[in-house]
């Protein structure tokens, strides 16, 4: 696999120049981590940027379009994210496969519950702290990187 893309909640973490949960920036770079063990690439936009210390001058969704388009897989923590649904949108489009980290405890919309409908991919769901979602995640991508390296894709 080449390139895993993850889509997560990033504004609403952000206060000036200072991530404010570190639960779930724990989480983020354990999600990023155990990817690099199976994509030579992964795109995490709050890395990109140092969880908002180093922010961009200026914002281009077309940055983020062109690593979505180069991406194999996305795995997206939706949250209440417009910026994330915006990504599925694009990744369905595409028809990228799309592993989907739900709380169990949350409302989403249809459409972002039901994407996998739409193109291949998986959902995930947790119970309050997604860093217990890893152990599936891992899973997932093991079946992905069998299919997508096996030319099953």
């Amino acid at each position: 696999m080449n390139k895993i893309f993850i889509a997560c909640p990033f504004i609403k973490f952000i206060k000036g120049t200072s991530f404010i949960n570190n639960d779930f920036r724990e989480f983020t770079e354990n999600l990023y981590n155990l990817c690099t063990e199976y994509a030579s690439e992964v795109f995490l936009a709050l890395k990109r940027e140092e969880y908002g210390a180093r922010p961009l001058p200026f914002y281009s969704c077309a940055m983020d379009l062109n690593e979505a388009k180069n991406s194999d897989l996305v795995i997206a923590i939706p949250d209440d994210s417009m910026g994330v649904a915006v990504e599925l949108g694009w990744m369905s489009a595409m028809n990228k496969p799309i592993v989907l980290l739900l709380n169990k405890n949350q409302r989403y919309t249809s459409l972002v519950a039901n994407i996998h409908k739409v193109t291949s991919g998986k959902v995930i769901f947790y119970e309050n702290i997604e860093k217990s979602s890893l152990l599936d995640v891992r899973e997932t991508l093991e079946y992905y990187k069998e299919i997508i390296e096996g030319g099953g894709k």
